[in-house]
């Protein structure tokens, strides 16, 4: 029994635990950052599998052409990444840009700093249009999320020319190299 009362860690003691910790943290800290950019993968494409599904969904009921377009103010069509923005409108003119003094309405419209994600769509273009039958007209292609961690790690989103999205996934052949595949199905690029 201790005489004085002190109670307390020894320096090996202390040594041990934060020899401990350190080890755990290593393990832990890696799968902690991977989860959290697998989660923004996901996030970005269930938030844009959301709004073409919306456009499409949006053509048919109306009965007229809906354009989605790269947007990085959410208001004007540009060109560049997806990752920056889009917008889903009603494209009555079918001119590709919403002129909301000529009747056309914004539907929906993303905006974002997804510096860390880039998206980039197969067909090199800056728009998709869906038909009043729904179908992508000219637009079939493979939306592809791509982080820091490249292709190995990539999702996708395919629009066939009806105009139905589904997700990418990956060929289930054994000599596959677990990368998500394209429309063709190649697998995707993050290059």
């Amino acid at each position: 029994m201790n005489i004085n009362g002190n109670r307390g860690f020894t320096l090996i003691e202390l040594m041990v635990t934060m020899a401990v910790v350190a080890v755990l943290l290593s393990a832990g800290v890696p799968t902690f950052s991977a989860l959290i950019k697998n989660n923004r993968l996901v996030t970005e494409n269930y938030a844009l599998r959301a709004v073409l599904s919306a456009a499409r969904s949006e053509a048919q009921t109306q009965r007229t052409t809906v354009t989605v377009c790269r947007s990085a103010n959410g208001v004007d069509c540009s060109t560049g990444d997806w990752g920056a923005g889009y917008m889903a409108f009603i494209d009555l003119d079918n001119d590709q840009q919403l002129d909301e003094d000529d009747g056309e309405q914004l539907l929906q419209s993303r905006v974002q700093d997804s510096s860390n994600i880039v998206v980039r769509y197969s067909q090199a273009s800056d728009i998709l249009q869906f038909n009043s039958n729904g179908n992508a007209v000219g637009s079939n292609g493979t939306f592809t999320f791509c982080d820091d961690r490249g292709a190995a790690e990539a999702r996708g989103l395919i629009v066939s020319p009806v105009g139905s999205v589904r997700s990418a996934v990956a060929s289930e052949a054994e000599d596959s190299s677990h990368i998500v595949q394209d429309h063709e199905n190649n697998d995707v690029s993050c290059s």
